[in-house]
């Protein structure tokens, strides 16, 4: 049993290897043989003699023979022993049992119209049929094929004794090319009465045919299944079979004892031999000479017929063998990152017929009709071959700053300049993974196409060569300046655009303005009722300025004060505590200051002002004019002396002790709330002390600079 085992291996291995080898050398076919050995199951008849009950049946009487008549029994299969009466459909199958002659099918007696139809399981190829009769041949007949399995149905031969009257719409005669559809008398008459033939060539071997694989060839040649009609019997010159005599009709009926299919599986080209298919009815041995119907395909080619190429080698169009030609399917070209690609034409074609395999699902980050790019965001690296599966390496760009979200360029192109893996940045960001934004550029936004936007700095109210931040886009402002593109003076300046060095200060008239805010664009106050001017110094046309006594303490001309005993000593080192700056006036600019200049004072120092010319007592109230340098917020503390009260100032001096009072960085004139009262003849001391609360010390580079604080009268 071993042995036997082994022996069947070796000989499939042989006929494999065979198959191989013949279709190695071009154009491949299966051998042709009967298609009806092995498939008696799918023959069958419309009208068998005896399958219900035996009947009976008789031949001519000047036939050889003393029997003139005969019993028909089909109930049963034919057996030459016990059921030799039997006269079933599949008795035509051609067999090499001895007493052949003894089987043959038989009709039922006096039917003109009975079929025999072929189904088979798969698309064959059809050479031609061989019908051999028992008795008399038809009259009439004709041979239909489908190609659809038995949904439609074509005719491919008409056979009859008197065409004209039999298929009188049909050409008579001799066929004039391939496929014409004509009615042939040759094997349509009375004689001989027994053994006679009709024969059917698919393909009249007359006809030259160029291209066997053309699709109307393939038309004419290809069936799944077959029909043979008979139509008309032979009736010796009776009258018409509904008028004959009681046992008449015995004599007449359609007696067939072989039949041929002569055809081969279909592979266009593409097998030398074809198996079983698999879960289809059928005889349930296959017996030696049977023609299977799937072909065992070759050159790379799959499918019942070898009509499609096999999933993986789709890189070239599909198409039949011929000759020395064996139009192998082509394996798709992929670098091992798929292994899966689909046929298309327009690839093909743009290719100019070279490749039109395209790989589906690339792995390993790779794309393209080869699998042989990179996908966005990845590069190619260049030590790696594109078949190694890491041969695409990751991105390092940042996706705000970079172009389709941190994409880079995928491989490098020396013509291009190009570099694997360079970033591909936006248009105002740099830096090599595209994070930065160019100078004078801020605010990395993946949602800008730029990248980032301008500082657009203004140039009069910015510090020169100074860039804005990177992240807000705040630019560095000069002195009293403000706005995220210092475009506009801080609230008590004005003039960014007059001139040429920065804001001014509003300079606003204390008496005649309601405070010191000016208009930034030209400086112009906020004047009171019937006052007019830029600085509010002038009374309205019919009005006049009633006198004040006004006072005015330049700065420049104080006592310097090293420090406030009451706040503790201030240490300054070797760095003056109060010097004098003095400011010249710039032609065509408003001067905003009075005297020469200022007293410039560092945080714990002060100023004493000595007041000493009081012409009437009164209530007074200080002002102070500043500037902070740089801008910040400032406090000031006062001291009167002396102490008391008088006849004249009804209650004492407000201020015996120091008192602080803020002197906001966006103002340069500040009235101290609370009057005093002032009297002649006695010399007072204001001391005035200078602080920043939010420094907590002093330091060299932060100051201020003090103009002239005034006394005036007061409304009380």
């Amino acid at each position: 049993m071993q042995f036997q085992l082994t022996f069947v291996l070796h000989l499939g291995l042989l006929s494999f290897t065979k198959a191989q080898d013949e279709c190695s050398r071009g154009a491949c076919h299966p051998t042709t043989g009967d298609l009806l050995v092995g498939r008696s199951a799918q023959l069958t008849a419309s009208s068998t003699c005896g399958l219900d009950r035996a009947q009976k049946y008789c031949i001519l009487s000047y036939l050889e023979g003393e029997q003139k008549c005969f019993i028909c029994d089909s109930r049963f299969p034919y057996d030459p022993y016990t059921q030799s009466q039997s006269h079933t459909i599949e008795n035509v199958i051609t067999s090499f049992e001895p007493d052949r002659g003894k089987k043959w099918w038989q009709a039922e007696n006096g039917l003109d119209h009975v079929s025999i139809r072929l189904d088979l399981e798969a698309l064959f190829q059809f050479s031609h049929l061989i019908l051999t009769f028992k008795t008399f041949r038809p009259a009439a007949m004709l041979v239909e094929r489908s190609t659809d399995y038995g949904h439609t149905w074509k005719v491919l031969r008409y056979f009859a004794k008197d065409c004209a009257t039999s298929f009188p719409n049909v050409t008579s005669g001799q066929a004039q090319g391939l496929g014409d559809l004509v009615c042939d008398s040759r094997y349509s008459d009375i004689e001989p009465s027994s053994g006679g033939e009709v024969i059917l060539k698919v393909l009249d071997p007359r006809f030259e045919i160029e291209n066997p694989y053309s699709p109307y060839i393939q038309d004419l040649v290809t069936l799944t299944n077959l029909r043979i009609n008979f139509t008309q019997l032979h009736t010796l010159g009776d009258t018409l079979l509904g008028r004959r005599e009681n046992g008449s009709l015995d004599k007449y009926y359609y007696a067939l004892s072989k039949m041929v299919v002569r055809g081969s599986c279909f592979c266009h080209g593409h097998a030398s031999e074809c198996g079983p298919v698999q879960h289809v009815r059928g005889d349930v041995f296959s017996p030696p000479g049977m023609v299977h119907g799937r072909c065992v395909c070759q050159h790379n080619t799959d499918g019942p017929n070898c009509e499609r190429c096999k999933s993986f080698f789709q890189d070239v169009p599909w198409r039949p063998a011929a000759g020395l030609q064996d139009s192998m399917c082509r394996a798709c070209h992929c670098n091992g990152h798929s292994d899966r690609c689909h046929f298309d034409t327009t690839t093909y074609l743009a290719s100019g017929g070279r490749s039109g395999g395209v790989c589906e699902h690339c792995q390993h980050h790779t794309e393209g009709q080869h699998c042989d790019r990179c996908r966005p965001l990845f590069y190619r690296d260049p030590l790696k071959a594109m078949s190694d599966p890491y041969a695409c390496i990751p991105c390092e760009c940042d996706p705000d700053g970079t172009l389709s979200g941190g994409i880079c360029v995928s491989h490098s192109d020396p013509a291009l300049g190009s570099v694997a893996g360079q970033c591909l940045c936006k248009a105002n960001v740099q830096g090599a993974k595209c994070d930065q934004c160019k100078p004078n550029h801020h605010g990395l936004r993946a949602d800008d196409p730029l990248g980032c936007q301008p500082c657009n700095c203004n140039p009069l109210g910015s510090l020169p060569l100074s860039a804005c931040d990177v992240e807000t886009g705040q630019c560095s402002c000069q002195p009293f300046a403000t706005g995220p593109h210092c475009e506009e003076c801080s609230v008590g300046y004005w003039g960014l655009e007059n001139h040429l060095h920065g804001c001014f200060p509003c300079d606003c008239d204390i008496g005649g303005a309601y405070s010191n805010v000016c208009s930034p664009k030209d400086g112009q106050c906020e004047c009171r009722p019937h006052v007019t001017g830029r600085s509010c110094t002038d009374p309205a046309p019919g009005y006049f300025f009633a006198p004040l006594n006004f006072y005015l303490y330049e700065a420049e001309e104080a006592t310097p004060l090293q420090g406030l005993a009451p706040l503790g000593s201030v240490t300054f080192g070797q760095v003056p505590a109060v010097h004098v700056v003095f400011r010249e006036p710039v032609p065509g600019t408003p001067t905003a200051w009075t005297g020469t200049g200022f007293a410039q004072v560092l945080p714990g120092a002060g100023l004493r002002f000595a007041v000493d010319h009081i012409a009437f007592p009164m209530d007074f109230t200080i002002a102070i004019r500043y500037e902070t340098q740089p801008a910040a917020d400032w406090a000031v503390q006062v001291l009167v002396k002396p102490l008391g009260e008088s006849q004249h100032c009804a209650r004492e001096t407000p201020w015996p002790r120091p008192r602080s009072f803020p002197l906001p960085a966006t103002s340069r004139l500040v009235l101290l709330p609370t009057p005093i009262c002032l009297e002649p003849d006695v010399q007072y001391s204001v001391d005035v002390y200078f602080s920043q609360p939010s420094e907590g010390g002093a330091h060299a580079h932060t100051h201020i600079l003090v103009d002239s604080p005034a006394g005036e009268l007061c409304s009380v």
